[in-house]
């Protein structure tokens, strides 16, 4: 596996970006960025180049980006506009093209989530004519775009990853995908096992500790199978942690170490089995 981190739960600047970190986590030994796409959007034209050049140029690639939509987008309910978010969307995609991006998750609670009152299932039809549309737009600029079930207390809305599975499948676009996060998983109470329902969809994972999502630093029983869960679909793609530290430079070592040996570990069991 390989094996990043979500820049912006470890920015310590104003813009959010957490680019400035970039260096850190190549001298740890990381294998690509994740940058927030948002974010980068909300830069100003002049001043990205400037802003991102730390995780430009750190030698790492800047393979996926998290944080699509803008909470200010409106995607479900009778205030969604698709025409505003598909133009959004394109122009965005366009932007992680020409940063290196392949994979583009798609998380964005406040952006999805239906106003309280609307019918749920008019805004899940509402999602998958969207991801529908954003699968040319995402082909276009070589990139697979992986949506993310998120908790009950960010998202009211593919909440469960057995529920984003279903949608993946409803939406039957081959660039639309799923993403694995453990935290979103652990907090659900969802086991590990709900992750065979993914062979051959899961694109992307996010990882961190369920404790305050920080970053892991000892292989918990939960990590373990889930872990063993990816091992035995023959998942061997992407995992960014996404998590919150005071102490990165130390503790991006010993995540670091701490997942390349679990990984080898279930690895080495699944092919035992």
């Amino acid at each position: 596996m390989r094996f990043g981190c979500c820049l912006n739960t470890i920015s310590a600047a104003a813009d959010g970006t957490g680019a400035e970190q970039a260096p850190l986590l190549a001298a740890a030994g990381y294998d690509y960025l994740e940058l927030s796409l948002a974010h980068s959007m909300a830069l100003k034209a002049d001043d990205r180049s400037r802003v991102l050049a730390p995780a430009l140029e750190s030698g790492l690639p800047c393979e996926a980006a998290n944080n699509f939509f803008p909470p200010s987008l409106r995607l479900t309910g009778p205030k969604a506009n698709p025409v505003e978010a598909l133009s959004y969307a394109a122009e965005a995609l366009s932007l992680a093209r020409s940063l290196g991006v392949r994979v583009v998750v798609f998380g964005s609670g406040k952006a999805r989530n239906p106003p309280e009152g609307y019918p749920r299932e008019r805004a899940w039809d509402q999602l998958v004519f969207l991801a529908r549309e954003l699968a040319p737009l995402a082909a276009k600029n070589g990139i697979r775009i992986a949506m993310e079930a998120l908790n009950r207390s960010e998202s009211d809305i593919l909440c469960s990853f057995s529920e984003l599975i279903r949608f993946v499948r409803e939406v039957d676009r081959p660039g639309i995908r799923a993403l694995m996060d453990s935290y979103h998983l652990g907090l659900e109470k969802e086991s590990a096992e709900v992750l065979l329902q993914g062979e051959g969809l899961i694109i992307h994972t996010h990882v961190a500790r369920l404790a305050g999502r920080t970053w892991p630093l000892l292989p918990s029983p939960d990590l373990r199978a889930v872990f063993s869960a990816l091992s035995s679909i023959g998942y061997d793609g992407s995992m960014s942690v996404e998590g919150y530290t005071d102490a990165l430079e130390e503790q991006s070592r010993a995540t670091l170490a701490m997942l390349k040996r679990l990984d080898g570990e279930c690895r080495g069991m699944a092919r035992q089995d």
